[in-house]
């Protein structure tokens, strides 16, 4: 079958991992081993003389989502109108038949007319880079009928991408996996991100950062946010099309000793100076909640009955945004560590509730929990105003039973003298000038 243009058409010349024969038979599958990625060819022939004037290609990348088009031709031969014809029919071709989800073009800086064909055809500027003396530019374009349809790489094809990358990279020396994927008592869904840390030689260290074009290679990306951890680490997070979301740490190689045994839940995937002894199997040891002391306890107990007046101030006074922050990052808080602590006396403390707490409903008694969730107001003042007060008893029966179970002394009445207080406030009208 012949791609035509109105002036040539183009004819399969050679392929990588595929049969010419096979041509037919595409979509192809989009997710291939590492070393099978595919190669596409085809020679261009004029109409009128049937003379071959160069070639065009597409090439896969390792992101396995993306192809490069590449051309060589005959530039006597082939004017801009060709040209940009060629490049329509290869998009098109990739898109509509082949099922490609992003094609790339790298051409010279001062390539002016083939930028302006670019353009034309929707391509966007993707990156600026210079390789031997010389500017080029990267354009991209994305097939969005495509992407509902993307198939989400699996978590051995992930894992083989970064590999690589750090291999191809001199100045990465250590690649680690951390993280929930480590951990056997982690659920893990279609959405657990993948985490890993990579130790960079102290004098590039910055370069990752400066220059985020190596990103890209991973894949095409929804959004990206950048977090400055240290002065010897920082962090990508990078959430792709396909619904992979990679948490790439970039440590500098002074603080090694220091990031590697502060986490249980690491795997070393590559060492290529051998600076690293064995480590112990991945484990969620490093995470498990602690015992309170009893200081602690009770310096919890206090925190949530004084956030219970404060809620109660702004409530008075309809300050409905601080009532949010006080009551769901101060109160609510407080009440989640409490729940955690009857948790962790079930289990020896040798029990791990991720972050924030989120696996409270896996190891709580359905009705406790029900109560839990009954403390998350809606915004109406009144339902703030019920749910301090039913937070009172709920947090009174907790408390007693931690304290009991740890043999602490807990004064319950510290918590009834609030309530009561909590009535009064309540009971002020609009306006009042005394508090009676």
């Amino acid at each position: 079958m012949y791609l035509h243009t109105s002036h040539c058409h183009l004819v399969k010349n050679k392929s990588q991992n595929l049969l010419v024969d096979e041509w037919d038979q595409l979509p192809y599958p989009l997710i291939q081993p590492e070393d099978n990625l595919l190669y596409l060819e085809w020679s261009i022939i004029l109409d009128e003389t049937e003379k071959q004037v160069g070639t065009v290609a597409l090439k896969q990348l390792p992101d396995m989502v993306t192809f490069k088009m590449i051309y060589h031709i005959d530039g006597e031969e082939i004017g801009l109108d060709l040209m940009e014809e060629l490049l329509k029919l290869q998009i098109d071709y990739s898109f509509n038949s082949l099922k490609i989800q992003r094609l790339m073009i790298q051409v010279r800086a001062i390539n002016f007319d083939m930028i302006r064909i670019l353009r034309r055809l929707g391509m966007r500027l993707e990156e600026k880079t210079m390789i031997h003396d010389c500017a080029l530019v990267t354009y991209t374009l994305t097939n969005y009928q495509q992407l509902p349809m993307m198939k989400m790489r699996s978590s051995s094809l992930v894992h083989s991408q970064v590999l690589q990358f750090v291999k191809n990279e001199e100045e990465i020396r250590i690649l680690m996996q951390t993280g929930l994927r480590l951990n056997r008592n982690a659920p893990i869904d279609l959405m657990r991100d993948y985490h890993y840390r990579l130790f960079v030689n102290e004098e590039t260290f910055l370069d990752y950062l400066n220059c985020t074009d190596w990103m890209h290679h991973f894949g095409d990306i929804v959004i990206v946010k950048k977090t400055i951890l240290s002065k010897s680490a920082y962090l990508f997070q990078i959430q792709f099309q396909d619904g992979v979301r990679l948490d790439l740490e970039f440590i500098s190689l002074v603080n090694l000793w220091g990031a590697v045994y502060e986490e249980t839940l690491c795997r070393v995937i590559l060492d290529k100076d051998g600076l690293l002894p064995p480590l112990d199997d991945p484990n969620d040891s490093a995470h498990y909640l602690q015992c309170p002391t009893e200081e602690e306890f009770n310096q919890l107990l206090n925190d949530i009955w004084w956030y219970q007046i404060e809620v109660a101030k702004a409530l008075y006074r309809d300050e409905v945004t601080l009532v949010s922050s006080i009551y769901e990052e101060m109160l609510l808080e407080r009440v989640t560590t409490l729940l955690s602590w009857k948790i962790g006396l079930k289990y020896e403390w040798k029990i791990d509730l991720g972050r924030k707490k989120r696996w409270l409903k896996r190891y709580l008694p359905e009705s406790i929990y029900n109560d839990y969730l009954h403390l998350y107001p809606n915004k109406c003042c009144n339902s703030v105003w019920d749910r301090l007060f039913f937070m009172g008893s709920f947090i009174q029966k907790i408390a007693i039973e931690i304290a009991q179970t740890l043999g602490y002394d807990y004064d319950q009445s510290q918590g009834e003298i609030v309530t009561k207080f909590l009535h009064r406030i309540n009971s002020l009208p609009d306006n009042a000038t005394e508090f009676n």
